[in-house]
């Protein structure tokens, strides 16, 4: 018989073959790697049979596993059809909100965000898929989604736009840098120093590039990259600052790891 649970553990299932990743479904879904992968191990030892071969990156579906996935994909859209059907019929909402959002939204803020949303509406699931500035905004336009969160939104045409909130751009940087030992960086201190950014096809990227030039600068740029996360860890270990949204290493500046200095002029970035 097939459980909540067990409808849970299937959709589990089909991020992991559209990902192969433990880890990537496992964030989206909200729970551990390892409860992932005990999950999907309970799942194998009950049908007895092997679905995910996990002896080469990334990960692949054995034979079994993609006959396994065709059928578990089409069971849950079929189930999800037939909940939003018996939704219609009585005042208690239910169904799906889908959410494409850019990865620097903000991962554990977004989740806390649906913790919130679904203990309010327990009948309303929340999914979130965090993609490319342009994917977000081809979802929404294309109906894949409800609605998608994205930074500089006034520059996307056929959506409506609504404003969430300036994210304040702070210095980040190593806590033995130079920079780090200041309370307020001016922007023309930079000039001397290498730097870490966003790439030039993200519209963050280029807002910033922009700001640099209103002020006469021109860092050093050996690399840029098209994620957050690679960026604090570029800044982490090398002699490189950044200038990231101060909202998104505050657990890093916390924990001692990186250093976070007021940039003025201020800069800021808007999400909607």
């Amino acid at each position: 018989m097939l459980t909540l649970a067990g409808m849970d553990t299937l959709r589990l299932f089909n991020e992991i073959a559209r990902c192969h990743s433990f880890s990537q479904a496992a964030e989206k879904h909200g729970i551990t790697q390892s409860a992932a992968s005990q999950r999907i191990g309970q799942l194998e030892k009950r049908l007895g049979i092997t679905l995910i071969d996990r002896s080469v990156r990334p990960l692949t579906l054995t034979d079994a596993g993609k006959v396994f996935a065709t059928g578990c994909a089409d069971l849950v859209d079929r189930y999800d059809r037939l909940e939003r059907k018996l939704a219609t019929l009585i005042d208690d909402p239910a169904g799906e909100v889908r959410v494409a959002a850019i990865y620097s939204s903000g991962i554990e803020l977004l989740n806390k965000v649906r913790e919130t949303f679904e203990a309010a509406r327990p009948r309303i699931v929340a999914e979130i898929d965090y993609q490319q500035p342009d994917e977000v905004y081809r979802r929404v336009v294309e109906g894949e989604c409800d609605l998608g969160l994205v930074s500089y939104p006034q520059r996307w045409r056929k959506v409506h736009v609504t404003p969430l909130r300036e994210e304040r751009m702070a210095v980040v940087c190593t806590p033995d840098h130079p920079l780090a030992q200041q309370t307020v960086v001016e922007a023309s201190a930079l000039e001397a120093y290498p730097m870490a950014t966003f790439d030039v096809d993200l519209p963050v990227g280029r807002r910033i590039r922009r700001y640099l030039r209103e002020q006469g600068v021109s860092p050093v740029i050996p690399f840029s990259f098209d994620n957050l996360d690679t960026i604090k860890s570029a800044v982490a270990v090398t002699d490189r600052f950044a200038i990231p949204p101060l909202r998104t290493v505050l657990r890093e500046f916390a924990a001692g790891t990186l250093s976070a200095v007021e940039l003025t002029p201020p800069l800021t970035r808007p999400i909607g």
